[in-house]
């Protein structure tokens, strides 16, 4: 596993291991981003996971998603994610059905929809200076081809010091930001799966919230280049964004409440969440929706489902 220190919340010390791991361990993602670290997490006793390459860069090797990690994975209200073949292959099918709306709580944001919110092991540090592009194989199933798209959490100076038991969710959104990337038209594979690809410098990409920081925002746009004026250090981050269509952290009894969080609230009522997402759905869908998700590739690092 590498090298292990312990922490303790009282004194401010981080657990760190050195080669790390697969899969989406919430509590250990929880525990890491209460002393304001987003570093790579800690993989379940029992998942089986490749490990990224020794030492540790971004944006390289290979993963596979597979059954465990993503039962790790919660998903908001009545959204479902699951492994499954089709055909020869072994695809992630992120389905949303149709519901009424449900109770608020699940959201940072109050919303009251289904989501599917895939988070993307490997990319934690990554520099949107030297993201290059990206590539997602897929299917619509049905529901339309809208609300299918990937996420992206940026920490806009990457140094990830963020005390999330000081700071609000509106001081946090001033320091991490979403990029949004929608897929527009892919190319059709010989299996049926189209392959839908952007690059950094491709007029595709939108932020969420304000300032807008140069870029198009999201839903509006138009969309732009992938570049944050005035940041140049900015990175990928595994951890807490506080963003309102994302989830809550309701481990916290100050967190948990029927209706929307006030921007006053403490960061860490967001729940800890993977960097790079591939999300079906918002948080006030409630229309039946299925995508199949064969491939990702981001920068030089490919994910496949096992």
């Amino acid at each position: 596993m590498g090298t292990q220190s312990w922490f303790n919340l009282g004194e401010r010390r981080c657990v760190r291991y050195r080669h790390i791991t697969l899969g989406l361990v919430f509590t250990s993602l929880a525990l890491l981003s209460a002393c304001g670290d987003s570093s790579p997490l800690v993989a379940a006793p029992g998942t089986t996971t490749t490990a990224p390459p020794t030492p540790y860069v971004p944006g390289t090797g290979f993963w596979e998603l597979d059954r465990t990690a993503l039962t790790q994975m919660s998903q908001p209200n009545a959204a479902t994610a699951s492994i499954a073949l089709d055909g020869s292959s072994t695809v992630l099918v992120m389905a949303t059905p149709a519901t009424a709306p449900s109770a608020a709580g699940r959201y940072v944001g109050g919303g009251t929809g289904n989501k599917v919110v895939i988070g993307l092991e490997g990319f934690d540090g990554l520099k949107l200076a030297d993201l290059g592009t990206v590539e997602l194989d897929a299917k619509l199933v049905g529901g339309g081809t809208s609300n299918f798209y990937m996420n992206f959490l940026v920490d806009l100076d990457c140094s990830k010091d963020e005390d999330l038991s000081v700071l609000s969710i509106a001081q946090l959104r001033e320091r991490r930001r979403i990029i949004v990337w929608i897929p527009g038209v892919g190319v059709l594979q010989a299996d049926g799966y189209s392959r839908y690809s952007v690059a950094a410098t491709d007029a595709q990409w939108l932020i969420v919230g304000s300032p807008s920081l140069g870029m198009g925002v999201n839903p509006s746009g138009p969309a732009t280049a992938l570049g944050l004026t005035g940041f140049p250090n900015a990175c990928i981050v595994d951890g807490v964004s506080a963003d309102g269509g994302l989830l809550r952290n309701q481990s916290i009894p100050a967190c948990v409440s029927a209706a929307a969080l006030p921007t006053s609230a403490l960061a860490q009522c967001g729940l800890p969440h993977m960097g790079a997402m591939v999300l079906l759905g918002d948080s006030v869908n409630t229309l039946a929706k299925e995508w199949r998700v064969q491939r990702v590739k981001i920068k030089d690092r490919v994910v496949t489902m096992h």
